[in-house]
């Protein structure tokens, strides 16, 4: 059977390979992929397990595989730089991770919650399973969690460091890069073990899918993953994958631009929070204090570079820019929710990564997260568009409070 990674690609560009990685398994005339629609397929003429699907290629049941779900993974593990496996979520492809390596003794560092919730799941399946902070001693510890960037600020990790730690313990280091897809980061150059994504965020980018990806060093790593997948029945559906195939031919494009917007609107609202502060050599005026008094902090990748704990292995991790997801804080939970409300571009629900921009209330759903924080998932609207409506809901925060101190 044909290999499902192309290697005739791995030093292509990243927009090269998103749209032509999985060339090698076309075998119709269609341009655009077709959507795999068959729960099953016939036999060869020859024999049971002879190829049936081109001339090197063989499918049974969807549920092992479709010719959509094979191209998918080609694209994915080129672009990845790795092997990788689709899954129908990003916690059933976390599921999987745990379900292969079957860890006693987990360090785990700041995570999204439903990361969290699985590994509780996995623990009530497991005996004696232990978890430990991922800054606390790593003795016994046989797998690492780590998620950079961190959801919700955007902050970043230094995986190559955590990656010396494990490995010294002999443990695996799992990083969820959820946040920060090719080409923003390539986490196996830093020494991680694995890598997950969820693909429900930047790598299907459009809102409009559930999927995840675990993407591994090795091809016999792989296979090991599609056996429990096929037996747990944990893939994708068919439009899913079809649709995150269709996103993948633009990941490039939609995360660079998604990337420089947001590391804009970050300066542009720390400046806003700065120009609010009084000091020896400046006094705000009016305008200033009404639009920044009221914003605590600005939290994200690009602030860590120039910050008081700058670690240089931060801008090597990530040459071509940070992730589109930061943290915004504010004096209280009522700001915070004002300011979500009242941003016009920004749409006003969870999830992140989509060509729409998003304001989510992390608190809503994480009760770890501060009350006060909002969580920005910026799309591909203009800075200058995206800018000019955080000003105006800034403004309207201004207006009402100082209505409300009337009262």
């Amino acid at each position: 059977m044909v290999e499902i990674k192309n290697p005739l690609y791995d030093t292509a560009c990243l927009s090269t390979q998103a749209l032509h990685a999985d060339a090698h398994l076309q075998v119709t005339s269609d341009v655009a992929p077709a959507i795999s629609v068959s729960t099953t397929f016939e036999y060869a003429k020859t024999t049971v397990d002879a190829c049936n699907y081109g001339p090197d290629q063989r499918y049974a049941y969807s549920r092992e595989s479709t010719p959509t779900t094979t191209k998918a993974e080609s694209v994915l593990s080129t672009i990845t730089e790795g092997h990788a496996v689709l899954y129908g979520s990003g916690l059933t492809a976390s599921l999987a991770v745990l379900l292969q390596y079957k860890p006693k003794k987990i360090a785990l560092g700041e995570s999204y919650f439903g990361v969290r919730k699985v590994i509780e799941q996995y623990r009530a399946l497991v005996p004696n399973v232990q978890v430990v902070g991922s800054e606390c001693s790593y003795d016994g510890v046989d797998l690492v969690w780590l998620e950079s960037p961190v959801n919700p600020t955007g902050e970043v990790k230094d995986i190559a460091a955590y990656a010396l730690r494990a490995h010294a313990a002999g443990a695996v280091l799992v990083v969820d890069a959820t946040l920060a897809p090719p080409p923003i980061s390539y986490p196996f150059r830093q020494g991680a073990d694995v890598v997950v994504h969820s693909a429900t965020k930047y790598l299907g980018g459009h809102s409009d899918l559930l999927a995840g990806v675990v993407v591994v060093r090795a091809a016999t790593g792989a296979v090991a993953l599609r056996e429990t997948r096929y037996v747990l029945g944990l893939g994708t559906g068919s439009l899913e994958t079809w649709l995150l195939l269709r996103s993948l031919r633009t990941l490039s494009v939609r995360v660079k631009q998604q990337s420089a917007t947001a590391t804009r609107l970050v300066s542009f609202l720390e400046s806003i929070r700065r120009s609010a502060i009084a000091t020896q050599c400046h006094k705000p005026c009016e305008e200033q204090l009404s639009l920044g008094r009221h914003i605590a902090s600005v939290q994200h990748a690009s602030l860590q570079i120039n910050g008081a704990q700058c670690n240089p292995n931060i801008a090597l991790q990530h040459p071509n820019g940070f992730g589109a997801v930061f943290a915004v804080s504010f004096a209280s939970k009522c700001q915070a929710l004002f300011v979500a409300r009242a941003l016009g571009l920004h749409r006003f629900a969870t999830s992140l990564g989509g060509v729409e921009s998003l304001v989510d209330w992390r608190y809503g759903w994480d009760s770890s997260a501060q009350p006060t924080l909002l969580r920005i998932s910026v799309g591909l609207e203009s800075f200058d568009d995206l800018a000019k409506d955080w000003k105006q809901a800034l403004q309207a925060l201004e207006v009402s409070e100082r209505k409300a101190a009337k009262l």
